[in-house]
């Protein structure tokens, strides 16, 4: 008979955790990975921002000038929306 209740509370121990810890750890784990793989997006525009002003600093000519103004506002916008994004993404965790 000591056997048998033995049996009964060791299956009573073994019910499952509640879910709602890992339930809501999950989403988070996942918005901070996007929120770090984001931070890195970030800092690769700012890197190509920081480049193509150092390159238009040593070019010359008018068509240059351009092509390199169009290529540094292309980049702005780009890091303008990862920002916006990754605030999104920080407001939600």
């Amino acid at each position: 008979m000591a056997t048998a209740k033995k049996k009964a509370s060791k299956s009573k121990s073994k019910s499952p955790k509640p879910k709602s810890r890992r339930a809501k750890a999950i989403p988070q784990l996942k918005n901070s990975a996007a929120l770090a793989d984001m931070d890195g997006r970030i800092a690769i525009v700012r890197d190509n921002l920081r480049a193509l002003v150092e390159q238009a600093a040593s070019y010359s000519g008018a068509s240059d000038e351009e092509r390199m103004s169009q290529r540094i506002a292309e980049q702005e916008a780009k890091l303008e929306r990862l920002k916006k994004q990754r605030d999104e993404l920080a407001r939600a965790l």
